[in-house]
């Protein structure tokens, strides 16, 4: 196959977002009950408009065909100190019958010029169930991080019946400032290591719940708060902005009070919630290796996307 590379441009908006809607179709067959590609058909062109202005795309041609583009947004500080690009998930696509050598020709060109420019971290967003271009990007050197999940609004059952499950407002916030604070705590350990500015938790609750359509839910017995989660309408994937989905956003149980179902029962009130105010399905992202989180939402959702990176070795530039 010959391929020529160009720059990605606004002349190819409209081929690059027919790619995208038609790899989300592929995945929409692997999860069925993710919202209809239809419904993203402007939010995809929208996006892609702001992505081409960032000048970091590209595109792959075969016989004046496009074949296959990758592109993404510099971020000057990329899960670390150093500079990185992050290409979405409506930021590459192929199509054909090679698509590993094409996505192995859009990385080879793209990650040269990205270094070049000191671009040295490298992360991309790919369906969970694209089998060929998640073991395309592992061997480029790229390995897994984030998991983005969904689940059908349905009840769960076998819930802890001893702790009362209770949806709290700004009133309540105070009594669970420390479950706030050992959260956060919680993230910067081992193996997870995400770190984050130290905050009053309290205050940050308060202003979390300013925000329009969040909710906040607390699990307690014996008047002790032993665990929350929280849900609102914004979440990372373009998906997560349709109108039938409610994301949770932060969730969180004492460490000795896990695996009593808790978690389970706070994730079932708000089942309840959804399907009573016309929701229909429920997103999380979580980090693959935050073990306990891992393994409690992988019984409860289904992937569909996984974010992946790699980080050059920044001497190779000094």
């Amino acid at each position: 196959m010959n391929i020529t590379i160009k720059n990605l441009e606004n002349c190819h908006l409209e081929g690059v977002a027919e790619m995208v809607l038609k790899n989300y179709q592929v995945e929409r067959k692997s999860v069925p009950f993710l919202p209809p590609e239809d419904n993203f058909k402007h939010l995809i062109r929208s996006r892609l408009k702001k992505l081409i202005a960032e000048k970091t795309g590209i595109v792959a041609r075969s016989n004046d065909k496009i074949i296959g583009f990758l592109a993404g947004y510099k971020i000057n500080e990329l899960w670390g100190n150093c500079k990185g690009i992050y290409c979405p998930d409506y930021g590459h696509g192929t199509m054909g019958d090679d698509r590993k050598k094409i996505y192995q020709q859009l990385y080879r060109y793209s990650a040269g010029k990205w270094v070049e420019d000191g671009f040295t971290q490298h992360a991309l967003t790919i369906y969970a169930h694209d089998r060929e271009t998640i073991d395309t990007f592992f061997w480029l050197g790229f390995g897994l991080r984030c998991v983005d999940a969904m689940r059908e609004a349905a009840a769960i059952e076998k819930n802890n019946t001893e702790v009362s499950i209770k949806k709290v407002g700004k009133e309540g916030v105070a009594k669970i400032a420390d479950l706030q604070d050992k959260f956060h705590n919680y993230l910067t350990k081992s193996p997870v290591f995400i770190p984050g500015e130290k905050e009053d938790p309290e205050k940050y609750l308060q202003g979390w719940l300013d925000n329009n359509n969040r909710h906040l839910w607390v699990a307690g017995k014996d008047k002790e708060p032993l665990g929350f989660m929280k849900i609102e309408p914004e979440g990372e994937r373009f998906i997560t902005e349709s109108e039938e989905v409610m994301n949770i956003t932060g969730a969180y149980v004492r460490e000795e009070h896990r695996g009593s179902r808790i978690a389970a029962s706070l994730l079932g009130d708000i089942q309840k919630w959804l399907l009573g105010n016309d929701y229909n399905l429920c997103g999380v992202d979580y980090e693959s290796f935050n073990l306990s989180g891992s393994d409690f939402w992988g019984q409860f959702f289904t992937p569909y996307a996984y974010s992946l990176v790699r980080r050059i070795d920044e001497r190779v530039i000094s």
